[in-house]
């Protein structure tokens, strides 16, 4: 009897250290997600100003020099297509680098200063975006590498966590320098 109970409590103790020690791993599961979720919102948020943005500039483009570019439908359209973060940012990204390059070709743009603080909001709002994106990728590389891992595979399964994809485009790193540069 004395035997059995001593097992009894070796299993009790040896399974309170496992959930304890599950709990633990949870928790580092729970904040990973949840930066994350922050990083995403963050996104969702900056994107949408870039959004409103450009159909600012691409009203004022069509006022001005009346031109039909597709992208521009494409942006016009983003609603409507209920596009995620993923592809929103590529549509949007694509579509400034259009505007820089009609900004740059069209001297009567540069007349418009209201165009021109556009163009400098959007620009604070991509360095605002590259910086999340950044951050972003970080920590769903840190989640991704331990989804794959015991006991977070098991967890994750768990509560139905999936590994999830990365954004494209520039770092940081660029971004910086650009800006080193020009305070010089």
């Amino acid at each position: 009897m004395i035997t059995f109970l001593f097992v009894l409590g070796v299993i009790v103790l040896v399974g309170c250290l496992l959930g304890i020690y599950i709990i633990n791993k949870n928790e580092v599961v729970t904040m990973l997600v949840y930066k994350t979720g922050m990083c995403e919102s963050d996104i969702d948020e900056r994107l949408k100003n870039k959004e409103d943005f450009i159909l600012r500039c691409v009203n004022i483009i069509n006022r001005q020099i009346k031109l039909d570019i597709k992208i521009f439908d494409e942006v016009k359209n983003i609603k409507a297509n209920k596009l995620n973060n993923y592809e929103k940012d590529k549509v949007l990204s694509s579509a400034f680098l259009e505007i820089e390059k009609i900004y740059s070709d069209n001297p009567e743009l540069k007349k418009v200063k209201s165009f021109d603080g556009i163009i400098k909001d959007i620009e604070k709002l991509e360095i605002e975006l590259i910086s999340l994106r950044t951050l972003y990728n970080k920590w769903v590389c840190e989640f991704n590498n331990l989804c794959v891992k015991f006991p977070y595979k098991v967890i994750c399964s768990f509560r139905k966590f999936k590994i999830k994809s990365l954004y494209e485009g520039k770092e940081l790193k660029g971004e910086i320098e650009k800006e080193l540069n020009f305070l010089v």
